[in-house]
């Protein structure tokens, strides 16, 4: 079957080639329907651009085996660096054992999964397997909206499903929280300024990351650190502020513009962050700039709602249940126009906690004067003990490195949850190579744990 890792970072190559941020998948949708078809597969595509290929039995008979994944991306860039997700290739940059992209994040998340399972699509006939199909999802990242929508009868007649959406080799995954996105919003009342100086502040360097895999690290939020700026401040006024480009992304960086009659006591402030936040963040940076006064300014009733929510609402860990963290929330985004927009995701692997943060967020909004749109909860996936997938998994995997795999579940959200709504009786495991720092520009894919998925996948068709 060749070289796996090179076959395979061909595969990805062309992904990273297309944009393909969340909501807009098209581009990506319709490659992979040419594609697929090329091969010389039966392909489907819904009005929800997701994509299924049926790829018959070679040998074996047995029930369908589902390997999936998701075809969107989060797009998110280094401060300075030119990049239009809607418009940009990704730029990869390969080392020795890592491959990484120039300024931006890769979209191994989930592209490698893709990648992995088109090479097995077209190695197929050299393996003995039942039959398999494809399912390549959109809208992961923001909503999930894909998998929601797929049409029930693709997994009624399937046994198995191999979700390959996990980011660390030698974990097999067998649940996940579900999760909730939480909006809140308050029209602007803007006034004129009365102070004479303004100052533009941007906050930048944090590791950033992903609200729930990395939610237990205690990456520093950006908001939350604009928000103790800002607090400890006497007399100004706040014209503007954006941090964030996903509610399922630790923000990294926030810019403001203060107006005030001390730019001492601004740059003093600043310090003072710089000072006592690195026990916090590995690298903060905070710039100060003086420029033109704006011509207007926030309400100061507006300004300091908008301080008391950020001052009640956690934003991480709220509960954990032995190692693993049980409820968390990440507040993403920070945009303000018309309107303050705030936006959170919420996340608990016990689904009936998510309705304890809807009322407690419904709380807040009501106690800070702002109004409040909750989104459809997205289940839990809870573990099954008696999976037979995880079994044969399991033993291939220790077959095959000599150590054992790690089995669990994980605080982050997966497809996985919609799935097993749809046919309660699947079997389902999620896997994945080693991602590291995913939805942040620092984002790097391990090559060593390529090949290795790859021979796991094609040990399990031929088992089962």
């Amino acid at each position: 079957m060749g070289n796996i890792l090179e076959s395979v970072l061909d595969e990805f190559k062309n992904l990273a080639a297309i944009p393909r941020p969340s909501k807009n998948e098209e581009q990506v949708s319709n490659f992979l329907r040419e594609y697929l078809k090329s091969l010389g597969f039966e392909v489907a595509q819904d009005k929800f651009k997701n994509i299924i290929a049926e790829i018959p039995a070679n040998g074996k008979n047995s029930a369908v085996t589902i390997l999936q994944a998701h075809m969107d991306m989060v797009c998110v860039a280094e401060s300075g660096v030119d990049y239009e997700p809607l418009r940009d290739a990704i730029k990869l940059i390969r080392t020795e054992k890592y491959l990484k992209a120039a300024g931006t994040s890769l979209g191994a998340d989930d592209g490698i999964g893709i990648a992995e399972i088109l090479y097995i699509a077209k190695n197929h006939k050299n393996f003995p397997h039942g039959p398999i199909r494809i399912i390549f999802t959109t809208d992961e990242e923001q909503g999930m909206s894909g998998a929601i929508n797929l049409d029930a009868k693709y997994f009624t007649d399937a046994a198995y499903l191999i979700n390959c959406d996990s980011e660390k080799h030698g974990e097999l995954v067998v649940g996940s929280a579900g999760n909730v996105h939480v909006d809140f919003s308050r029209r602007i009342n803007y006034v004129a300024p009365n102070l004479d100086s303004a100052i533009q502040v941007k906050i930048f360097g944090l590791r950033g990351g992903h609200s729930g895999l990395e939610i237990t690290e205690n990456h520093a939020n950006a908001i939350k650190i604009a928000e103790k700026f800002l607090r400890r401040l006497d007399k100004i006024e706040l014209a503007k502020i954006d941090s964030g480009n996903a509610a399922n992304v630790i923000p990294d960086a926030a810019e403001f513009i203060i107006v005030t009659d001390s730019v001492a006591e601004i740059n003093s402030r600043a310090d003072w962050l710089k000072k006592n936040m690195h026990a916090m963040a590995e690298n903060i940076y905070v710039d100060c700039a003086k420029v033109e006064v704006p011509e207007k300014v926030m309400s100061a009733a507006d300004f300091e709602a908008l301080k008391n929510l950020l001052a009640v609402i956690h934003s991480g860990v709220y509960s954990v249940f032995g190692e693993m963290a049980r409820t968390s929330a990440n507040i993403g985004i920070l945009r303000t126009a018309e309107n303050i927009e705030l936006n959170i995701l919420a996340r608990a692997n016990i689904t009936a906690l998510l309705e304890d943060f809807i009322n407690y967020f419904a709380q807040v909004a009501k106690v800070t004067g702002f109004d409040i749109k909750i989104g459809t909860p997205t289940p839990a996936w809870d573990y099954n003990p008696k999976s037979r997938l995880a079994e044969i998994m399991s033993q291939i995997f220790k077959e095959q490195n000599n150590f054992c795999a790690k089995v669990h579940t994980i605080h982050a959200g997966l497809e996985c949850s919609f799935f097993s709504v749809k046919n309660p009786s699947l079997d389902i495991v999620s896997i994945g190579t080693t991602n590291e720092f995913i939805h942040s520009p620092q984002e790097r894919l391990h090559l060593e744990t390529i090949e290795p998925q790859v021979r796991l996948i094609i040990e399990t068709l031929k088992q089962i």
